[in-house]
């Protein structure tokens, strides 16, 4: 019975979700002006037409990435028909994701309806934003490296964090959890195995381009060293707070893709938010390298338990908004690479971690794309609302410290439920 319900509830899912990507999102993305994955379609474009990425074309995006963009042109160059394409890759990430959350699901013995419920209300919260871009494709690439660890993959793991690195570069930040797990457990040469799929991965992916243009594909990293301070960050938004109230002056303008800001203390920021960023980075990692330690959890020497899979859940949710709120760069889409983790922290009652989330989406897709033209004014509302979004996430990160387990309810069956209340 038990899993007769889970497939149904798990196509039911995958039926509303294939809906929302293939045509609510891309209707509200081409209603609202802006076409799913404009930017992806130039890139493609210019591939197609035989340029070389990093020699022909300078861009900061990875390799990964690129290929992602290039895939939907193979199909169409046509602006509408590439958004929907573009629209039903990320939707496959997306399916792909939603797979392996109902697999954790069985894995914790939480309420499988309850996590897809919040997944989806988590998609629609964040809205056209998760078809603007590709960014679903490295948030899916996280939970894939989480759901292979804890199952015992460990190669694969490894692997799809350097797939992860190799699409957005931010996944990266998970690496040093696997690390610490492994330590602790005296896993050697799991780490050994790991650490060399991870290794091979990146020189199957990059080295191509390196022996093609080294300086080139190199200079898409450090293109993101070179960023000023962006608008929309933590620092962007207190420092046009602190403008609107008369207490600093900043200059707004357009560079490296996005609006910036410019002035003495914005340089500042922008300079130390890295070591800031890496600081709070290393807290987190050591307090999860304490926790294993002080908790013993009894782990096989291939699947991880249930405490420690939580804890990693835990712990790679943190560290990813940690990331997103020290950052000198916030841009919209960076909200995506949340989605695939906050459902977890829904499996039963606890619902605050996801209704906060999904605030703080809502508020960014306000922002942007519809009244962002106003926020580049510096406009009161725009400029306050995306204030608060990143109060409201500071303090749903602080909430995620606090807490030291996924609370939830186990999930049972109709069966089970009726015969426990005699019926």
């Amino acid at each position: 019975m038990y899993q007769t319900n889970f497939k149904k509830i798990i196509i039911v899912f995958i039926s509303l979700h294939v809906i929302i990507f293939l045509i609510l999102l891309p209707l509200l993305a081409r209603f609202f002006g802006f076409g799913a994955g404009s930017l992806e379609l130039y890139f493609a474009r210019l591939m197609l037409n035989g340029r070389i990425p990093y020699h022909d074309f300078a861009n900061e995006y990875p390799p990964l990435a690129l290929l992602s963009f290039l895939l939907p042109g193979l199909i169409t160059q046509n602006g509408i028909a590439y958004s929907w394409a573009f629209a039903a890759e990320l939707m496959v990430f997306d399916l792909l994701a939603l797979l392996m959350l109902a697999d954790l699901v069985q894995m914790l013995k939480i309420s499988l309806k309850n996590t897809l419920t919040i997944y989806t209300l988590v998609i629609l919260a964040v809205g056209p934003i998760l078809v603007s871009r590709y960014d679903l494709l490295p948030a899916m690439l996280v939970l894939a490296a989480i759901w292979a660890f804890v199952k015992g993959k460990n190669k694969l793991a490894w692997a799809a964090a350097a797939l992860g690195f190799a699409a957005k570069l931010y996944p990266i930040i998970i690496i040093p959890l696997f690390f610490i797990y492994q330590m602790k457990n005296r896993q050697y040469g799991r780490f050994m195995k790991g650490g060399a799929a991870f290794l091979i991965t990146l020189l199957v992916l990059f080295l191509p381009w390196i022996i093609i243009d080294a300086g080139g594909f190199w200079h898409s990293f450090t293109y993101h060293f070179e960023r000023p301070l962006h608008s929309e960050s933590t620092y962007g938004t207190a420092l046009l707070a602190g403008q609107a109230l008369g207490l600093t002056q900043v200059r707004g303008d357009l560079t490296f893709g996005s609006w910036n800001l410019f002035s003495p203390l914005a340089d500042s920021l922008a300079k130390i938010s890295f070591p800031l960023m890496a600081a709070v980075l290393i807290i987190i990692y050591g307090i999860f390298a304490w926790r294993l330690h002080r908790e013993s959890n009894n782990d096989s020497i291939i699947k991880v338990s249930e405490v420690s899979t939580i804890k990693l859940i835990k712990y790679t949710t943190l560290v990813v908004a940690v990331f997103m709120l020290t950052n000198k760069v916030f841009s919209a889409q960076y909200m995506v690479w949340l989605c695939p983790l906050i459902p977890l922290f829904a499996g039963g009652t606890q619902y605050l971690i996801p209704a906060m989330f999904m605030v703080a989406a809502i508020i960014t897709q306000y922002v942007y794309p519809y009244n962002y033209i106003n926020f580049e004014l510096g406009k009161s509302l725009p400029v306050s609302l995306l204030l608060l979004r990143n109060f409201i996430l500071i303090m749903m990160t602080i909430m995620i410290s606090w807490h030291n387990n996924i609370k939830v309810r186990p999930y049972q069956s109709p069966g089970k439920r009726a015969l426990r209340s005699g019926g």
